[in-house]
């Protein structure tokens, strides 16, 4: 693995209107020419792109340390992992049954290879992304615009939400925003990828599994 050595890296950029600039391109600018049907890319390469884009915006910083993949303290943060899944999947089934009761397990009933084949990909081709982007990368690169408590999971949230425009529909939208609640509070608190990407892709394999997975179709 290469790595460089601290008199190579830079400094992270002041608040200015260029660093400000970065942010709107990736977290309002790409997601909305998405939108608008102005992307000429595919999404997949669109997203691993800006992955790489950050992954070196962050090799260059010399403030940003290591431990994106710490596991520390882990009986209690899967702990609380699994008691907010237990408390929240009961609520998402509810809103399958309420939205299309007959979708309800469809997925895996009527598509079980593709079901695994998703189950398999979507750790890596969509969830670690992701969180990289949307945790890692945006909670260091901005937090001298945080000025508020919590205005960082907040924010991340929020940016988060808005790429699921994408998908045409407010249920993604809505649903997003509330995961990116709970995947900043992870970050905010383990300060790893592994663990916010470990609580992303439960949900995900959740939404596919019971039938939510038609207002995630056609994006990443």
């Amino acid at each position: 693995m290469m790595t460089r050595t601290n008199d190579t890296k830079e400094d992270p950029p002041s608040v200015s209107g260029l660093f400000i600039l970065e942010g709107i391109v990736l977290f309002i600018g790409l997601p909305l020419l998405e939108f608008l049907g102005f992307n000429p890319l595919p999404k997949l390469v669109l997203l691993v792109l800006v992955a790489l884009y950050c992954g070196y915006m962050l090799w260059r910083d010399a403030t940003f340390g290591k431990g994106m993949f710490r596991r520390s303290d882990v009986n209690q943060i899967s702990k609380t992992i699994l008691l907010r899944l237990l408390i929240i999947a009961p609520g998402l089934l509810g809103l399958v049954w309420f939205l299309h009761p007959e979708q309800l397990f469809a997925f895996p009933r009527e598509q079980p290879w593709i079901w695994m084949l998703v189950m398999v990909l979507y750790p890596i081709v969509s969830a670690l992304p992701q969180e990289f982007i949307y945790r890692t990368f945006f909670f260091h690169r901005y937090k001298g615009v945080f000025y508020f408590k919590n205005s960082d999971v907040l924010l991340s949230a929020l940016v988060f939400s808005f790429l699921h425009m994408i998908y045409g529909n407010w249920i993604a939208i809505g649903l997003s925003f509330g995961g990116g609640i709970l995947f900043g509070l992870t970050y905010k608190r383990t300060q790893s990828l592994f663990w916010v990407t470990a609580e992303h892709v439960l949900y995900g394999w959740l939404v596919f599994t019971l039938g939510l997975g038609r207002y995630f179709y056609g994006g990443f």
